[in-house]
């Protein structure tokens, strides 16, 4: 058992072996290595992870495509899907740079987040166990007082202290699924719902810059974002829009139902360019969106510390009125 539990926790790298994964496969091939060549050195300057590296060479072999077992080792399908349609293009030493790029700044981010809120986590603790004591000892000399504002005030600080941990973990758990469905909803969040839209944004209008290049008309392109990986964020909005083509739908209804098509892709469209120009504006707009993408989420994780500590300065204000207020009503009472 202890054995399987071992080969499972093997199966899966961390966020920090899956930025090493994309760095040296991104570094390898812009060395002029193939993709085969740069696979099968990767178990020797890899020791920690032979035996998995190992097996994605053996798979790969026999004809596995390489975002499959992408898939297998932890990537998101939205990753996978998009390393697949950069290889079917041609762009894959592009595409992993700028995944590499997006993964370091996550991880740094995330790295930042856990040390602004290292200190927050620590005065909430206290406050936890001040709690614990002014309900046990000081409390109870005020329970015949009848006055339970204080309590009421505490209480719904609380029950909101508990939502915001709930959907801070909530979305961190959505954020390492990045599927269509964990998108959707991540989008509809408070705070981060803003900037998943630039990065769903930014995902589309690259990949369909990449397939303009190839010369793929827009039914061919839905058509080819089919056949990528079930549930992936391509593959549901191919699905989505080939349905609506055969249902007679224009291009402008499609993108305005469409929440996460963007409305810059109708605006490249009506310039009626060639595909091949066509295909470098939707490619700029791409480095443009991930530029603001990347501000975007450095400014949200500055402003997480100071929430934080504005939350617990609430739950401080609500815990004096706990102990205040009945000694107030007592002191009216005399």
């Amino acid at each position: 058992m202890r054995k399987f539990m071992s080969n499972f926790k093997r199966a899966k790298l961390t966020a920090q072996e899956r930025l090493s994964f994309l760095d040296y496969l991104q570094n390898s091939l812009n060395n002029g290595f193939s993709l085969n060549a740069s696979l099968e050195m990767m178990p020797i300057l890899w020791p920690k992870q032979r035996k998995l590296l190992l097996q994605i060479n053996q798979e790969i072999a026999t004809g596995t495509k390489l975002s499959t077992e992408m898939l297998k080792i932890g990537f998101p399908k939205t990753v996978a899907t998009q390393v697949d349609l950069a290889m079917q293009q041609g762009n894959l030493i592009e595409c992993l740079s700028q995944l590499a790029t997006l993964n370091r700044l996550k991880n740094e981010q995330f790295k930042k987040l856990k040390t602004e809120l290292s200190y927050p986590l620590v005065l909430a603790v206290m406050m936890i166990f001040l709690l614990i004591f002014m309900q046990t000892f000081v409390s109870n000399q005020f329970k015949d007082s009848g006055e339970h504002t204080g309590d009421i005030v505490l209480l719904v600080l609380l029950s909101f202290s508990f939502v915001f941990l709930y959907y801070f973990i909530r979305t961190i758990k959505l954020l390492q699924r990045q599927d269509y469905s964990s998108l959707k909803l991540l989008v509809k969040y408070p705070f981060v719902g803003p900037i998943i839209q630039i990065y769903v944004k930014y995902i589309l209008i690259y990949d369909l810059g990449l397939l303009l290049a190839s010369g793929f008309s827009l039914q061919k392109m839905c058509i080819y974002a089919m056949e990528q990986t079930q549930g992936s964020l391509q593959e549901q909005i191919g699905r989505k829009v080939i349905q609506h083509l055969n249902e007679g739908w224009s291009i402008d209804e499609i993108v305005k139902h469409e929440s996460f098509l963007p409305n810059e892709m109708l605006l490249l469209l009506q310039t009626g360019s060639k595909k091949s120009e066509l295909s470098k504006r939707f490619l700029l707009l791409g480095k443009t969106l991930f530029t603001d993408l990347t501000s975007k989420i450095e400014k949200l994780v500055v402003n997480v510390e100071p929430f934080c500590f504005i939350l617990i300065g609430i739950c401080i204000i609500g815990m004096y009125l706990k102990l205040l207020l009945p000694m107030y009503s007592m002191m009216q009472s005399i």
